[in-house]
């Protein structure tokens, strides 16, 4: 919020990659791993990398604990299918912050949310633009589809008693 501000009040250009310096970025210094806090961060400044957000779904919307998407552990990868809509920039095909897959199907429901870094260029990751009526297409539809995410890409899970990642 610091940096929005003093932003607008110098009249300076947009922060451009803000999903991955606003969200996906301080979660990952936060709550990455060493190797995630090295890798990611510089190519995220440098908009090497541009970021999406997965969370919302159809018939869920942002509602986290109703998600239907689903990761299942198998050998070193996690496999994930599902879909996610209103994906802001997922057009653009850089990497995902995707939360929001189940990992289990403990109750109560959000006790198994998990939070990937999961790359867009992934085989079985499919991006449907939305277009408005402005012809612009900024928001997407994407479908993982058997989508192999390496374990080294679960920086965490979300503590949901604690009110954060971890």
């Amino acid at each position: 919020m610091i940096l929005q501000e003093e932003i607008a009040l110098a009249k300076a250009p947009p922060v451009l990659n803000i999903l991955a310096i606003g969200m996906a970025g301080p979660t990952i210094i936060a709550y990455g791993t060493e190797e995630q806090k090295r890798r990611y961060p510089p190519k995220m400044l440098s908009c090497e990398e541009i970021w999406c957000q997965g969370y919302s779904e159809p018939n869920s919307g942002s509602d986290l604990a109703s998600l239907q998407t689903r990761a299942e552990k198998v050998g070193e990868h996690y496999v994930v299918n599902g879909q996610k809509v209103w994906t802001s920039i997922a057009h653009q095909r850089g990497l995902d912050d995707a939360a929001g897959a189940h990992r289990s199907r403990r109750r109560p429901k959000h006790k198994g949310i998990t939070y990937f870094l999961l790359d867009m260029h992934s085989p079985g990751v499919t991006v449907k633009p939305l277009r408005q009526i402005t012809g612009d297409a900024e928001f997407n539809e994407v479908y993982f589809d058997n989508v192999a995410v390496p374990e080294a890409q679960h920086p965490g899970r979300c503590s949901t008693t604690a009110g954060r990642w971890g």
